[in-house]
């Protein structure tokens, strides 16, 4: 897996998880380019709205620099943000996976959040969905 921007020297315990993260950020971000798809999960402490702006639009730009436009995306937050910051990031979010396919794990199973970051993407036009196991995303996203 390739690790971006990331101080291999400092770790955080997030539940579970050991997630690296960088001097100068409050998440991490580990990608891998799978032929098809680029892998991505994404972990810290909490997320904010401009986080997610940031590791959208790293993740996003990685896929284009390598021409493609399918995501699983694996989420590592225990805390998460409002589902009304989350309505309010949506025409960002809207704009940016234009043209993707995303299929999104939430390992905290914050599934209302999931829920609804599901309908806006779709009723923006984005194709999304929502997993509880990485496994199923990736298949998913084969025939998608």
């Amino acid at each position: 897996m390739a690790t971006r921007k990331l101080n291999p020297g400092n770790r955080l315990t997030v539940g579970l998880y050991n997630v690296p993260v960088d001097d100068g950020k409050a998440y991490s971000i580990k990608t891998e380019n799978r032929g098809s798809y680029v892998y991505a999960i994404i972990g810290g402490i909490k997320v904010t709205p401009e986080m997610a702006r940031d590791y959208w639009s790293e993740i996003v730009q990685e896929c284009r620099e390598l021409s493609l436009n399918k995501i699983p995306a694996e989420k590592n937050f225990p805390e998460t943000i409002s589902p009304d910051a989350l309505a309010k990031l949506n025409p960002f979010l809207t704009e940016l996976f234009k043209g993707f396919t995303v299929a999104f794990v939430d390992r905290y199973g914050h599934d209302d959040l999931s829920g609804l970051g599901k309908k806006l993407a779709r009723n923006s036009g984005v194709k999304m969905q929502v997993f509880d196991d990485v496994g199923e995303a990736e298949k998913w996203l084969l025939v998608n």
